[in-house]
């Protein structure tokens, strides 16, 4: 996740670097002309002393320093392999303390980085606007896991719904779900998953919906039901067809006369092969 600590919009420099960022991408998304960068300039000067104010006051400086010792002490937690168990539930309830308390602090200055962004875009005429559209920031490294998590979900879906790939979809899925169970297992030492409906120990339901995926791999449903069955079950059916033949033994075709004698009652009695240079009559 982008800055999930919040240290990023809390370094003054880096808060400033990020802010003129911004405002460089909208200018050159609407095609500023030199009076509108002018403007633009003036807009982020005036968000920068607004930050300086802010970083300046003493109160700020003791809420930020007491922010980064308790996050200094969770995430000490958080990386040591032997931490126990107690230690590990205490360091989450302290998380979720640590990101009240971010956003608290960092409230100001994201309420600065808005009107930053609003009057920077307000500078934009009707004619830029309507030629260069909506201004859209970029994509971070978590919008993109995002969209592919959507619409790779919506995808897996339909394919199950309608037995369409249906292994390919399956394999899929469980490899989504091992992601989900591996991230937070239900194991005892660790600790519980905040967002799980219930108490579990070592196997939840997404341990359970994966492995039914497994075998959904595994399994031809296919050649019977959907999708898969319309399109592809044909090939399927063709191949045990041209199968058969080959998988029929010598001995048991009926056009293999010399190996089987009727006796009297009907019965089929075997007759025993020749040996190999030894004549019949003998």
């Amino acid at each position: 996740m982008p800055d999930v600590n919040g240290l990023e919009m809390l370094d003054q420099e880096r808060l400033k670097a990020n802010w003129a960022a911004d405002v460089e991408r909208i200018a050159n998304h609407y095609g500023f002309d030199k009076d509108q960068r002018d403007k633009a300039a003036q807009e982020l000067r005036h968000s920068e002393e607004v930050a300086d104010i802010w970083f300046s006051d003493n109160e700020t400086t003791a809420n930020r320093k007491k922010y980064y010792d308790e996050l200094g002490k969770v995430q000490t937690v958080e990386s040591k392999p032997g931490a126990l168990a107690f230690e590990r539930e205490r360091a989450a309830a302290k998380r979720k303390d640590l990101d009240v308390q971010r956003k608290e602090l960092t409230a100001y200055l994201r309420g600065q980085g808005d009107a930053l962004h609003e009057a920077v875009i307000k500078l934009a005429t009707a004619e830029q606007r309507e030629a260069a559209g909506p201004y859209a920031p970029p994509w971070t490294k978590l919008d993109q896991i995002n969209a592919l998590t959507t619409y790779g979900l919506v995808v897996m879906g339909i394919c199950l719904i309608l037995g369409l790939f249906t292994p390919l979809a399956a394999l899929a899925g469980a490899v989504f779900l091992g992601q989900i169970y591996f991230s937070m297992p239900p194991w005892p030492g660790l600790p519980a998953n905040p967002m799980a409906e219930g108490h579990y120990f070592i196997v939840n339901k997404n341990l359970i919906e994966m492995l039914a995926c497994l075998a959904l791999v595994f399994i031809p449903t296919g050649n019977w039901i959907g999708l898969d069955a319309l399109l592809f079950g044909w090939m399927s059916r063709r191949r045990e067809a041209t199968d058969l033949p080959s998988r029929s033994s010598p001995g048991t075709s009926a056009t293999n006369t010399n190996t089987s004698s009727r006796t009297a009652g009907g019965d089929v009695k075997p007759i025993p092969l020749s040996r190999p240079g030894v004549s019949e009559r003998e």
